[in-house]
């Protein structure tokens, strides 16, 4: 949005919409309450939106296209550089996309309904991860085999789905459904999803 030249009433749409949507969920916002939010009329967001699944469409295709490509990027920037041993590679990863999660959450709250349950956004989101999860996994199994500590049956692809799975609902946990955990709280959380890693892929 920064980027870009528009209205001051469309930009506070689409702000007052990220808050909703992100809160509340795509189906669980109103048009009214947009309006209400962002102090615009109904007419106002129908001037710049044909329906609300185009603001939708507004808010999440520039992230998908634009922003998650560069994140990608630094993170196999920070994922290749040297970590000594297993633990300490699985404590970046673990630790990273969860600040990364945290830090936007407001986004990754909109991309992460919208992906339940909008098929233009799953396939958006596909495309994406199958054109870029390769090079991602194959560093990863890379620095895996770098630390010489990892069962030679390992499947590198069921290990990251497993680290995935475990961030994003902790995610979810953290920020929506307990929120307010302390930061002692959230690193012991943190280092048992670690040690669950560690323990699926160590030879032992």
């Amino acid at each position: 949005m920064d980027s870009n030249e528009m209205p001051k009433g469309k930009r506070q749409v689409i702000l007052a919409a990220m808050k909703l949507f992100a809160n509340q969920g795509f189906d669980g916002t109103s048009t009214q309450q947009i309006a209400q939010e962002s102090g615009m009329s109904q007419a106002t967001i129908f001037k710049y939106f044909k329906t609300k699944e185009d603001l939708l469409r507004w808010i999440v295709s520039p992230i998908i296209q634009n922003v998650f490509p560069i994140y990608i990027d630094e993170f196999k920037r920070r994922l290749g550089q040297e970590h000594s041993n297993l633990r300490e590679l699985i404590h970046f990863i673990v630790r990273d996309r969860y600040r990364f999660l945290i830090e936007n959450n407001e986004v990754a709250w909109i991309v992460i309904s919208s992906f339940l349950t909008k098929v233009e956004i799953q396939d958006k989101v596909k495309s994406l991860f199958s054109e870029r999860a390769p090079e991602v996994v194959g560093l990863f199994r890379e620095m895996l085999d770098r630390t010489g500590e990892v069962r030679d049956d390992i499947d590198t692809l069921a290990v990251v789905r497993m680290m995935v799975s475990q961030i994003v609902i902790y995610f979810l946990q953290t920020d929506k459904l307990f929120p307010g955990r302390s930061e002692e709280l959230v690193d012991a959380d943190l280092k048992e999803i670690e040690d669950l890693v560690y323990r699926a892929v160590c030879r032992g």
